[in-house]
């Protein structure tokens, strides 16, 4: 990881307030100019962050290191393959991350700060420069009250961590009351994934048709949080083929056995 989502967004808002920059798109991105403010284009201005960018002209680029931080030179929906939780809907954004508009003529970058509030480096609106612009729930792009194109898909970045990508005590207490409500499995809700929690989710295992109405609820919020869609029914507690594609999915893109079924392993992940 190169920051949290926190330090990611915060070196987005310095980029915004405190850089002198414009839009420029070139090979002389995060170099300053006859005018003295720095250049980037939309997905640059990203990559030069997580690159090192410290607008010190002293350095080379500003101190962006190419490739450096093991992150990859991404294209703008080339980013996409460095993301899990890949989804075309809006409505469960988290903060840091990364937007696209994969699908349409257009390659545009952006990072959702919180808020309903975006980063780029847009010409759009003719800001050329980095900019807040603003996103609804359907992915609606704006800038001063006025509409300009749509974002279509958004992801979370393999070199940031999120809020609860690891040790979530909360997110551990909600599996454990939800395992005692189903199955009385005795847990104490302590939020610590030890010997008896794993045993429980080791036992009760979710998969395709099973009659287990409050865990699958539990499991369809947590997928769908995490950007997994679980169908047009929604959180309906039905393990349905929907359901399935998307614990499928969220293996897949997790490292996890692709199996269509939610054991200790797959548990324990949607839950660290």
């Amino acid at each position: 990881m190169v920051f949290t989502s926190k330090e990611f967004i915060d070196k987005l808002y310095w980029l915004v307030n405190k850089v002198p920059n414009v839009y420029y798109s070139g090979k002389n991105w995060s170099k300053i100019n006859s005018n003295g403010k720095w250049q980037f284009d939309c997905v640059t201005s990203v990559k030069s962050i997580l690159w090192g960018f410290k607008a010190d002209k002293k350095l080379t680029r500003g101190g962006t290191i190419y490739k450096s931080n093991g992150v990859a030179d991404f294209t703008c929906n080339g980013a996409l393959n460095y993301c899990t939780g890949v989804s075309k809907k809006f409505n469960n954004l988290i903060p840091g991350e990364y937007l696209c508009m994969k699908g349409t003529k257009y390659n545009h970058t952006g990072i959702y700060l919180g808020n309903g509030k975006v980063f780029e480096c847009t010409t759009s609106w003719n800001a050329r420069k980095c900019i807040i612009s603003t996103i609804n729930n359907k992915g609606y792009r704006y800038y001063n009250g006025k509409r300009n194109l749509t974002w279509t898909y958004h992801g979370k970045l393999k070199y940031i961590k999120y809020p609860n990508d690891y040790g979530n005590k909360e997110l551990v207490k909600i599996l454990q009351r939800k395992l005692n409500e189903q199955w009385n499995c005795g847990l104490a809700v302590d939020g610590s994934f030890g010997p008896l929690t794993t045993k429980a989710c080791s036992i009760h295992n979710l998969k395709k048709g099973i009659k287990a109405k409050i865990m699958v609820k539990w499991l369809q919020e947590r997928l769908e949080t995490l950007g997994y869609s679980v169908g047009s029914y929604g959180i309906d507690g039905g393990f349905g083929p929907d359901t399935l594609k998307a614990v499928k999915l969220y293996q897949k893109n997790n490292g996890l056995k692709v199996d269509g079924i939610v054991g200790k392993s797959t548990y324990k992940k949607l839950v660290s």
